[in-house]
């Protein structure tokens, strides 16, 4: 199970690449907690996803591929410290809790959010590590990284370091 942070769902979205996270991972939805839909709801192109959107597994379909799960805020007590806790927003939290209780993988942006989870032994990993991945298995194609860095630079304001640049497309 893959879950979604605001963030990286954002990101992906604006690019038009959302289904390219089913395609390379090999998974038939994307999971996002009622967290990331509430910040979701705020934002400009709420109403482009809302029809690909499902609140329980027999309404997934090829077009309604992103399931909203409830996650139990109070749940984080349990393994997440206080002073941590106030560090992140409610969309981190839910995604966090949620792959607590799945054994889910997070895809996070926010290196903050991201470290905390691992520090719970969580897997949290950053759009340069999933495109890394999925370019190493032979999942998304060279042209594909190219455009997706072109893409997120134009449309998202997102800029990967020169480091991990040249890594993705060496």
């Amino acid at each position: 199970m893959i879950v979604l942070d605001t963030d990286f769902f954002s990101s992906f979205f604006k690019i038009g690449r959302l289904k390219l996270i089913l395609d390379a991972s090999g998974e038939e939805k994307l999971v996002i907690p009622r967290t990331v839909y509430d910040e979701l709801k705020r934002t400009s192109f709420f109403d482009e996803i809302l029809y690909k959107i499902a609140f329980s597994e027999d309404d997934l379909s090829d077009e309604r591929y992103i399931l909203v799960k409830k996650a139990n805020l109070s749940n984080c007590n349990s393994f997440i410290g206080p002073e941590e806790i106030t560090g992140l927003g409610k969309g981190e939290l839910g995604c966090m809790v949620l792959a607590k209780e799945h054994g889910a993988e997070i895809l996070i942006s926010d290196r903050h959010a991201r470290q905390i989870a691992r520090d719970k032994k969580l897997t949290a990993i950053s759009i340069s590590t999933f495109l890394l991945r999925y370019k190493r298995k032979r999942k998304i194609s060279m042209e594909e990284i190219k455009g997706i860095i072109k893409d997120l630079r134009e449309k998202d304001f997102y800029v990967f370091s020169k480091e991990v640049e040249g890594e993705l497309l060496r």
